[in-house]
């Protein structure tokens, strides 16, 4: 008896196991990722995906690559020196969806209690959709200036266009005249030099904010489409 018991659920076992499939691998296509140097006075970074390299030049400081092909699916994208074997930053894992257009950044934050300085990378999703109003750009903001403790304010022509934009995190986008120039204001700054006026219509830009000091607020402009 315990034979044939044994031989019965053993059967059952193989009948069952026969009933699962392997699940279907999940598809791959083109995603397109582009990388910002924000940390001013770095050298030249180094852009990685998943360990492999895919900056074709190293990235100065305030520069930023084309939007680079990359496969989709669970991906770390990380800065390095040029020939280093350690990266100096890395995001997160993340899953790129196909076709998606994102940006990463790799810039320097504080912590507000010991006061010290680190350096970290982010990717933010691009929305390539040009303005649903003919004629016009369409531009977001990043205050990346982790020495100022303050929100920013983007001001045009005096008026303020957007307030409240917290270090390290990014504005819905904007539409704008092409024309249209931007200055940038919080507690303590007292500088901030004008940039823009020569923006295209029916194109998407990213406005990334830093500084020297926590004084000052420059603009760095990345056409994004």
């Amino acid at each position: 008896m315990k034979k044939s018991f044994f031989l019965s659920l053993t059967l059952g076992i193989l009948f069952l196991s026969s009933c699962f499939k392997a699940p279907k691998p999940e598809p791959v296509g083109d995603a397109y990722v582009k990388a910002v140097n924000a940390v001013r006075g770095s050298t030249a970074q180094q852009f990685y995906l998943n360990g492999t390299k895919k900056s074709d030049a190293a990235i100065a400081y305030g520069e930023s690559t084309p939007y680079i092909t990359v496969t989709s699916g669970s991906s770390q994208f990380a800065f390095a020196d040029i020939n280093a074997t350690t990266a100096n930053a890395a995001t997160q894992a993340v899953g790129v969806p196909i076709g998606i257009h994102a940006t990463t950044f790799y810039f320097k934050v504080k912590n507000p209690t010991t006061l010290q300085e680190s350096l970290v990378a982010t990717i933010i999703n691009d929305d390539l959709k040009p303005s649903l109003v003919p004629g016009k750009a369409r531009i977001r903001f990043i205050h990346l200036n982790y020495l100022l403790g303050n929100s920013v304010s983007i001001v045009s022509a005096t008026k303020d266009l957007l307030t409240g934009l917290a270090f390290g995190t990014a504005s819905s986008y904007i539409d704008v005249d092409p024309d249209t120039k931007f200055t940038f204001k919080a507690t303590g700054v007292t500088t901030s030099p004008e940039i823009g006026g020569d923006f295209l219509a029916d194109k998407n830009y990213t406005i990334w904010i830093d500084g020297a000091t926590a004084n000052e607020l420059t603009g760095h402009i990345i056409t994004n489409y």
